[in-house]
């Protein structure tokens, strides 16, 4: 067992939550610095506080007994201007919390979606976001992200649509349609995947991706598909909140991890109109 803390900067809105609990010794409640600022980050002064919050979800994903969460209001003086925040454990100084740092966005402002071409330029763009949100998690690029050369063939396909969220031109989510898990072949279902970086949760982005991947599939395939975490309560009650159902548990073909099978019926054939909207 590993005897360094794990936990994840969560939002970063009014109030900065997240979470951090150590393994070796569940019952600890660790302290938290909470770190803000406009410009320079080592000139903030630091936010103390205890991880000793309990959040269902950290107990349903195995953290203990759920309480090792945290949440610091946002100072005043930067509640209405976009800023950075940081996160350390005073305990563990050579330890540092996935997810951070990160920006408070305030106002999302004007967003683009827009399908990837298999463009040189296109390609490299959204590899380089998928390479950041791997590494954002402690993941391995190397494994998780697929060549150029691959991804430019996967766009090439007639059954499938990679969109992104583009803010002052940077990537800041994808959505994916494809016929892969937890589509079945042949049942004229396909299947849709969303990310958004961790700065723009919260502000709507992620429903209006979604509404886009569901016109663009719509007269392509008769319902959408996704696959949720159990514990994973915000991104349940947005699937939710469009009108999927639950269809039953699946299990991640790779590592047999079991997540939610969701499911939307769309409407009726209506053409192909591969037009992306923009929102603000």
């Amino acid at each position: 067992m590993t005897t360094d803390p794990e936990g994840f900067l969560d939002t970063v809105g009014r109030m900065v939550t997240g979470w951090a609990w150590l393994p070796a010794d569940p019952g600890r409640r660790l302290r938290v610095e909470v770190l803000f600022g406009a410009s320079s980050m080592r000139r903030a002064k630091p936010v103390e506080t205890l991880a000793d919050r309990h959040r269902s979800d950290l107990e349903a994903a195995g953290k203990g007994d759920g309480r090792c969460g945290f949440a610091v209001p946002v100072p005043a003086a930067l509640a209405e201007r976009e800023h950075v925040v940081d996160v350390r454990l005073p305990d563990f100084p050579d330890v540092r919390l996935r997810g951070t740092p990160r920006r408070a966005i305030v106002t999302l402002g004007l967003v683009t979606l827009r399908a990837v071409h298999p463009t040189d330029a296109d390609v490299e763009r959204l590899r380089a976001f998928l390479v950041g949100m791997v590494q954002l998690n402690d993941g391995s690029a190397d494994t998780a992200v697929p060549a150029a050369a691959d991804l430019r063939a996967w766009l090439a396909g007639e059954d499938r649509c990679w969109l992104v969220a583009e803010r002052d031109g940077h990537i800041v989510g994808h959505c994916r349609i494809d016929p892969d898990w937890p589509a079945r072949p042949g049942s004229g279902t396909l299947a849709l995947g969303i990310e958004l970086h961790p700065d723009v949760r919260g502000l709507g982005l992620g429903r209006q991706l979604m509404l886009a991947a569901h016109r663009w599939a719509t007269g392509r395939c008769a319902r959408l598909e996704l696959a949720v975490l159990p514990h994973n309560a915000h991104a349940l009650a947005l699937y939710r909140g469009l009108g999927y159902v639950d269809l039953g548990p699946a299990a991640l073909p790779e590592t047999g991890e079991i997540h939610r099978r969701m499911g939307i019926k769309l409407p009726g054939m209506c053409g192909p109109d591969r037009a992306v909207t923009l929102v603000s």
